[in-house]
């Protein structure tokens, strides 16, 4: 009888019924509907026929037994999409849209779908406005009918980042100022959830859990907005990004003073190789070698931990990391990166040093 209280509540305002009118055709007092709708109590089960009847739904329909078999079927699909994704499966497309031709009007699904969308069709690879009016829809009808704040912000991010990439590649001022809107009506880092948490006076264990998981997002953003930087239209030089780069590295490994990256460790593997194309660019292949191995030794490290390590770090201990799963391991991604065509690979390094002894140890190191 979990939803019953919700459910009562739900049908009045939808019928524009008041408390008192409800109260009046069921000889009880006002005060009683307004406990069921808080949840303080439950209508007596001889009364759950005429409530059902005064709204014209069926008992199951008002103690929303096919509400909580919905939720489990939509948590269904939610796992199997994000097992799908993880493993990279053709079939992660045809699951979600069965899911949303089922339940419409869950926008948790809706969500996952727009970001489904726009990870696979606004790629370089792709024609990015060819999805623009399905894109623009979704985005819509999450953001003027969804309640749920989290959900909305999400969209916001993806579609934000949709409109970054569609006036890079078509030059067009119409996607900057899209962009710009949404970005006006996001909020600033001191208003997130995450910081917020370790403000307020929660129990001792859950203010240590709001504190770890504002770290983990602080490393992060650190790294992420270093590189943003560092690499926006080549206005810094090779020397001045392996400055920035280096200095960054040292911060996270302050932090992270026990080697456990956490969900900083795919960032760190990706400095750590773009460290070693920047140095290769300068023609120090030594140094270069030096970061690609440290760079592949992190990688496979990352992929033989367990499912879960414990942080010993003075910042993070008592805290566990949960591993993450990707489609490819790490290992696989770097390869793939370090052997990719020079001309298109993020990290474009020399045929001297790709030739050298010492590469193909590293590449040994990745397999």
């Amino acid at each position: 009888m979990i939803y019953i209280g919700e459910n009562i509540r739900k049908l009045r305002r939808e019928n524009d019924i008041t408390q008192e009118m409800l109260a009046d055709h069921l000889g009880v007092t006002f005060q009683s509907v307004s406990k069921w709708e808080r949840g303080e109590t439950y209508p007596d089960i001889t009364m759950l026929p005429a409530i059902a009847s005064f709204f014209n739904v069926s008992c199951d329909e008002l103690l929303g037994t096919q509400a909580a078999e919905n939720e489990k079927r939509i948590q269904d699909y939610i796992d199997t999409y994000t097992d799908l994704r993880t493993k990279d499966s053709p079939y992660v497309f045809e699951q979600l849209a069965k899911a949303i031709k089922e339940f419409p009007g869950d926008y948790r699904l809706l969500v996952r779908y727009l970001e489904l969308l726009l990870m696979e069709k606004s790629g370089a690879d792709n024609d990015s406005e060819a999805i623009i009016d399905e894109v623009e829809r979704l985005y819509n009808n999450i953001i003027s009918r969804c309640t749920d704040d989290m959900i909305r912000m999400w969209a916001k991010r993806l579609v934000c980042m949709y409109y970054n990439t569609l006036s890079h590649k078509t030059k067009k001022d119409c996607y900057t100022k899209r962009m710009l809107e949404i970005l006006s009506g996001m909020p600033n880092m001191l208003d997130t959830r995450e910081y917020i948490s370790t403000l307020v006076n929660l129990p001792e264990d859950e203010h240590y859990q709001a504190c770890f998981a504002a770290f983990d997002r602080e490393m992060l953003l650190l790294m992420s907005t270093v590189s943003n930087k560092i690499f926006y239209k080549n206005h810094f030089s090779p020397d001045e990004q392996i400055e920035a780069l280096e200095s960054c590295k040292t911060i996270v490994n302050t932090f992270y003073n026990d080697g456990n990256y956490g969900s900083c460790y795919r960032s760190m593997i990706y400095l750590l190789g773009n460290l070693g194309q920047l140095f290769s660019a300068v023609g120090d292949d030594k140094t270069a070698l030096k970061y690609l191995k440290e760079c592949a030794l992190l990688a496979q490290k990352h992929d033989s931990l367990p499912e879960e390590t414990e942080h010993n770090g003075i910042f993070m201990q008592g805290s566990t990391y949960k591993k993450a799963k990707y489609g490819k391991t790490m290992c696989e991604r770097m390869k793939r990166i370090f052997l990719k065509d020079y001309q298109n690979s993020p990290y474009p390094l020399s045929e001297k040093l790709i030739s050298s002894a010492e590469f193909k140890e590293i590449l040994d190191v990745l397999n």
